[in-house]
């Protein structure tokens, strides 16, 4: 489950897409399914995107799923917009501290 926010950005995902694709390995993307289903297109071993529908609280935009298959946004960017207020709703009133 290559995840494109963690691997360091497009070309990592796609270059772990490919080395994958050489091992005859399916990818799963992880998160944002809107950026990721974009590159799922650009590979040939990528059957599946993973779904988080808490997502859909915080995008204007939902991944568009027709008959049974999710389509890449046309719309220029990375295919999410993101709902600024709705994030903004969600937010902590004070920072939280990971140690």
């Amino acid at each position: 489950q290559v995840d494109v926010a963690r691997i360091g950005g497009i070309t990592p995902w796609l270059k772990v897409a490919h080395m994958a694709e050489a091992f005859n390995v399916p990818v799963c993307p992880h998160f944002l399914m809107e950026l990721h289903v974009g590159l799922c297109c650009a590979v040939p071993n990528s059957r599946w995107v993973e779904y988080i529908p808490q997502l859909d609280a915080i995008t204007h935009t939902q991944l568009a799923i027709r008959d049974g298959r999710a389509h890449a946004s046309e719309d220029p960017g990375l295919g999410i917009d993101w709902d600024w207020d709705a994030i903004q709703r969600l937010r902590s009133a004070k920072p939280i501290v990971i140690r």
